[in-house]
């Protein structure tokens, strides 16, 4: 009996032990795939099952992580195209962009924000002040943290890196909650370059300040004379016709100017149009020079003309482009002392053709010479305002070159002479 016991009673232990192992082997199964599926959510990724059979809890375990899993990959995918959309928009953007912490790291900058400062280099995870060496910015920065109010502050900026300075918004704003509990650690900066739109506006100040002055001019004379006139109506006769022609002359010049820049204006805004036509330069060089004969022989100025053999005909508008050659040639003769001598050489270069109007005059100093073609300028004013004219032809001549699809240049030696070059396709462009 004892022995039916003890063997009873080790028979049941190892059934138990079976059961107990087997059970153990069934969690053990169970709880490692759950870390299989736990391990590839964590990684981001999709399980190729989540099915936990054997008991309800397991099915309720593997429909949450499915859930889970279903979630987290649907917030993975609108991040992506978060992410996709933000950088398109960065991208798209000229203003340059860049977000900062509260330590001015940069987290994200634009690429108009690499090409305003001329970086090289991946601005993220580096200082601002490392690459925007402007001290006001730093401390518009501190003060948009302090308040959490957006600030706008208008710069002038300074080199950085050698490259660049000029005319800046600038715009701090801090990234809030929607709560606004707690106060931003995130900033957006938006820098916009001005300085075009400030040279605009300088540009624009000069001009009427010009044309202000080239109107005053004549009409203080009229004034004075019209006042002459009229407190001494016994003036000879001699005298009279004096102020008369006086008079007339600068109503020459009033005109001459009105009509400049109302010619310049349509030129600028593009209204003007050119009406190319396919033309021989030889005869048309000779006929432009034919009607400047009277100007050569008062002036007493030696003309000579190279045209290249064979050149093929090009496409100008003849009118227009007469205006400009007679503005350069007029001024090749204004600039210079007897015995005055102008070539003009006309060649082909490859698709383009190359106009040369050169003078033996006074030449053009180097500090000059790059805003020759501005509007008004003079650089020797004293001796500018001596030759007349009403200081828009260079500035109206380079935009009929341009009109053309050409460029206009001036090389000069000063004391030897100056060369204009005008170089355009011979061939235009029809739209």
């Amino acid at each position: 009996m004892l022995w039916f016991l003890i063997g009873l009673v080790f028979f049941l232990s190892i059934g138990f032990l079976f059961l107990f192992f087997q059970r153990q082997k069934f969690w053990i199964s169970r709880l490692q795939k759950i870390e299989k599926i736990t391990e590839a959510i964590k990684n981001k990724e999709s399980p190729s099952s989540f099915l936990l059979s054997g008991n309800p809890l397991f099915l309720a375990i593997s429909s949450n992580l499915e859930s889970i899993s279903t979630t987290l990959q649907g917030l993975i995918r609108a991040s992506k195209e978060e992410e996709i959309n933000l950088n398109t928009i960065l991208k798209s953007m000229a203003e340059g962009i860049v977000i900062i912490d509260r330590s001015h790291l940069i987290k994200i900058a634009n690429d108009s924000f690499k090409r305003i400062f001329g970086l090289n280099v991946n601005p993220q995870g580096k200082k601002l002040v490392e690459l925007v060496q402007l001290p006001e910015v730093e401390k518009m920065i501190e003060e948009a943290f302090k308040s959490q109010k957006p600030l706008t502050q208008e710069l002038l900026g300074a080199e950085t890196r050698g490259t660049i300075s000029g005319y800046f918004v600038v715009d701090a704003v801090p990234v809030t909650n929607e709560s606004q509990e707690l106060p931003s650690d995130i900033m957006v900066l938006v820098f916009r370059d001005i300085t075009e739109i400030k040279m605009f506006e300088e540009a624009r100040k000069e001009f009427v300040i010009n044309v202000s002055h080239e109107l005053r001019t004549p009409l203080s004379i009229f004034k004075g004379y019209v006042e002459t006139l009229i407190e001494n109506p016994k003036l000879s006769k001699a005298e009279t016709k004096r102020i008369y022609e006086i008079l007339k002359k600068h109503c020459e010049r009033l005109s001459l100017l009105i009509e400049d820049l109302l010619l310049l204006a349509k030129l600028e805004s593009r209204k003007l149009t050119i009406e190319p036509i396919s033309i021989n330069f030889s005869k048309f060089i000779e006929e432009t020079l034919q009607d400047l004969h009277p100007l050569f022989k008062q002036k007493e100025c030696t003309v000579n003309l190279l045209v290249e053999k064979d050149l093929p005909p090009i496409e100008i508008d003849p009118f227009w482009f007469q205006q400009a050659i007679y503005n350069l040639i007029d001024n090749a003769i204004k600039f210079s002392t007897p015995p005055r001598t102008v070539v003009i050489q006309a060649q082909r270069m490859g698709q383009n053709f190359v106009l040369k109007i050169i003078d033996n005059g006074f030449g053009i100093p180097p500090k000059d010479l790059p805003f020759i073609f501005d509007r008004f300028y003079r650089g020797d004013k004293s001796r500018n305002r001596d030759q007349g004219g009403t200081g828009l032809g260079l500035s109206i001549t380079k935009q009929i070159v341009e009109l053309h699809g050409g460029t206009l240049r001036a090389i000069s030696d000063v004391g030897k002479g100056t060369t204009m070059e005008i170089t355009f396709p011979i061939e235009q462009k029809r739209e």
